[in-house]
């Protein structure tokens, strides 16, 4: 099959986060299945303003698919892109929403919640004209439903998926950990509420003096969280490192700790949940949104209420000083993401398009 992934997004993963590993992901699986995906991205460097570039995209898409006529079989729009096309495509069109953005705009505030409000109506366009529209969780396709009134018919399931072999290699095992080392990562939104996972640890700090956070990744809150480290006087024990362009550099900080956590009030899905899973961590994180479809509780993790950084503190303590318990939920852990694997995942997308598939063909 010869497929067309609409893509305005950020392409680095560093800047682009989840939702870039999760399409790339997918795209790299579908190809080794035997498939072609061709992956249509914003032309050249204007507009240099990335919404700007992104709603450019959207307006040029129906020349540039015309002008590809018979070269597809299907075409996937990520989020918003392909609102302009949905309802005319030529062959089988699917909309695939990696996070509702209705219900991000919820957890921002200012012109970020307006921008994002904004296009959250761009993306109920898509999904509405959309003859069939795939999410990542149960949670996304009940609030796609809610929000952008898409029939549940028209729904389908399909998770985000992470290279196994990539992030749990067969020699891992040997590699040493750093006992009371609690890894984050994550794009630094207000929603990923690192803030609460920073003011947790001065309590954790003081009664397990040895333990010591590491924070990777950047965004608008990096500023805030690092002066939020000095006025709590972690200096010393809290590492932010930002944005680390060399994914091999960050999952050697996965096997390098001992806890992961992210304490997220606002999650799709999760792809880090996954990957620190798939690298033998134990994870803490909240009851919010997806994170309990993902971190089934108290067997890969603990999850506790959003936004109570005194939980968060006693469920980092309870990992971090039981290895016993740590080693129980990293083979959990582990065993519980074979089904996320990205060519589980692409059978899972093939079966999901193959309906519509057939009746465009």
């Amino acid at each position: 099959m010869r497929i067309a992934f609409l893509d305005s997004w950020l392409q680095d993963v560093a800047e682009g986060s989840g939702t870039a590993a999760a399409i790339g992901g997918l795209a790299g699986a579908l190809i080794a299945r035997g498939h072609t995906v061709e992956r249509l991205v914003p032309e050249g460097a204007w507009p240099r303003n990335l919404l700007l570039r992104r709603l450019w995209f959207n307006l040029t898409l129906p020349k540039r698919l015309a002008a590809a006529a018979g070269r597809y079989d299907l075409v996937v729009g990520f989020d918003i892109d392909g609102f302009r096309v949905a309802h005319r495509c030529p062959v089988p069109y699917v909309c695939c929403i990696k996070g509702v953005l209705a219900e991000e705009s919820r957890c921002e505030s200012g012109w970020p919640r307006l921008m994002l409000w904004s296009l959250s109506r761009l993306e109920r366009l898509n999904a509405r004209r959309a003859p069939l529209v795939l999410s990542t969780s149960r949670y996304c396709c009940e609030r796609i439903e809610e929000h952008y009134g898409v029939p549940a018919e028209r729904l389908r399931l399909v998770p985000e998926g992470i290279d196994t072999g990539l992030w749990n290699p067969a020699a891992e095992d040997a590699a040493p950990r750093e006992l009371h080392t609690v890894l984050c990562v994550a794009r630094q939104y207000p929603r990923k509420r690192v803030g609460d996972l920073i003011t947790a640890f001065q309590s954790v700090q003081q009664r397990l003096p040895s333990a010591r956070l590491v924070v990777i990744g950047d965004g608008p809150e990096h500023g805030a969280l690092r002066e939020l480290v000095e006025r709590l006087g972690l200096g010393e024990v809290v590492q932010l490192l930002g944005a680390l362009p060399d994914d091999g550099a960050v999952r050697q900080w996965y096997r390098r700790s001992a806890v992961f956590c992210l304490p997220s009030i606002q999650e799709g899905f999760g792809i880090v949940f996954l990957e620190a899973m798939s690298s033998g961590l134990p994870v803490v994180s909240t009851t919010a949104t997806a994170i309990p479809e993902v971190v089934p509780h108290g067997k890969a993790g603990l999850l506790v209420p959003p936004r109570d950084p005194q939980a968060l503190a006693e469920a980092l303590l309870t990992l971090l000083t039981d290895p016993a318990l740590q080693a129980q939920q990293r083979a959990f852990g582990r065993a519980h993401v074979g089904p996320f694997s990205w060519d589980r995942v692409a059978e899972r997308f093939l079966e999901a398009v193959s309906p519509p598939a057939a009746a465009g063909s």
